[in-house]
């Protein structure tokens, strides 16, 4: 019981990660090829905080 719990937790994460992988792949070529500069600097903030998110998850799993 304890590693499904343990699975389902890891699980929940991953489908977490993919979800702002895909969201700010999608971003990416909505405002480089679409939008001003300008209108940039708001979904940027939203992609670096997205970005810090994923690292440190990905920086836990591979020290461990």
């Amino acid at each position: 019981m304890e590693l499904l719990r343990i699975y389902e937790k890891i699980l929940i994460k991953a489908d977490t990660l993919l979800h702002i992988f895909k969201h700010e792949k999608g971003k990416r070529g909505k405002f480089t090829y679409r939008e001003l500069p300008q209108a940039n600097k708001e979904p940027a903030k939203e992609s670096l905080d997205n970005a810090k998110i994923f690292f440190k998850h990905i920086y836990t799993l591979c020290n461990k």
